[in-house]
Parts: C-alpha cells; structure tokens; sequence
C-alpha cells in the first residue's frame, strides 16, 4: 500500500518540528485530497507553510509525529521522534489504512 522512499520530494529543505526527530517520506496508493486532510486533521491543529503554488499542509499528532501534505501529491513527508519510533510507525500506519 505504501512505502518509504528516499530521493527527491516535492516538499521544501526538511526542517525538523523538534531537534533530533527523524524524518521518512512515503509514497501513497494515489494522491491526498482535502478530505484526506480533514479526515486526518480530528480535533489536531493544521498548519500551512507556503511552498510556492503547492502549500504544504502539516498535522501534528499528539507529539508522537508530525505530517505533512500536498494536496494531489501522492508522497507524505513524516517526522516523529525516534524514541517512539516503533509507536509511531504503528500509529501511521494505522491512520494510513483508513485512506489509502
């Protein structure tokens, strides 16, 4: 359904949300809608951060990751802390599968 990737993104130089988080890009089975967002979004609060004509939408999830979206783009850039890593990887993977 999904994977990691490495390469190239459509999302601007990574910036992690807290030192040390680390980050993982993943490729969707097709491309995220605004009602993937709001399905995504729950009672969490949504950021935007401008990215030329394709803003990135970013969710942060009870600080075990934090998501970020491109409306059509079919990759996802995730940060999460690696501590948790195990937790959250369960957690995405999870919240994915309800969409994708």
């Amino acid at each position: 359904m999904m994977k990691t990737k490495a390469g190239q993104t459509a999302f601007p130089a990574p910036v992690p949300p807290y030192p040390c988080w680390e980050r993982r890009t993943y490729s969707l089975s097709r491309p995220v809608t605004e009602e993937d967002i709001g399905a995504f979004l729950g009672d969490q609060e949504m950021y935007v951060r401008e990215n030329g004509s394709s803003p990135v939408i970013i969710i942060h999830k009870y600080g075990l990751l934090e998501m970020h979206f491109i409306v059509g783009k079919r990759d996802i850039e995730v940060w999460f802390s690696p501590d948790q890593a195990g937790w959250a990887s369960e957690y995405l993977d999870a919240l994915l599968m309800t969409r994708f």
